[in-house]
Parts: structure tokens; C-alpha cells; sequence
């Protein structure tokens, strides 16, 4: 079985957190980012509940900070 994986960036509300869960229910597994440790703690938690924890890892991260991308 293969499994697809999405990186998001800016998933943890709007848009970005709309795609992840959108690729969830099409059986990808996903990494949501964000800069809020608390609000992507927040959000993977209740991907994860929803949808599985073995396909949702969040990582803090600013992407503008070429450091933190790396």
C-alpha cells in the first residue's frame, strides 16, 4: 500500500489547516507547520484523534527563517 505524505506550511488555521484535513479524508498522511508551538500542539492532537496518529506529525516552524526550513 502506498502512502502519500503532504507538508503543509501554515496549517494550523484558514486555508492550511482546510488542506490538511481535506488530504486526510483522501487517506494521505500529512505534516502541518506553524510558528505556535501551542496552537500546533492543538491542532495535530485533534487531526490525530480524527484521523489517526500514525498520519499526522506536526514541527514548529517559521518559513522565513531559513534555519528553521532546513
Amino acid at each position: 500500500m502506498l502512502i502519500k505524505c503532504v507538508v503543509i506550511t501554515g496549517s494550523t488555521k484558514g486555508i492550511g489547516l482546510g488542506l490538511a484535513e481535506e488530504f486526510l479524508e483522501r487517506d494521505c498522511a500529512v505534516v502541518i507547520s506553524g510558528r505556535s508551538k501551542q496552537r500546533l500542539e492543538t491542532e495535530a492532537r485533534r487531526l490525530a484523534q480524527r484521523f489517526g496518529e500514525r498520519r499526522v506529525l506536526g514541527h514548529v516552524c517559521d518559513v522565513t527563517e531559513y534555519a528553521q526550513v532546513r
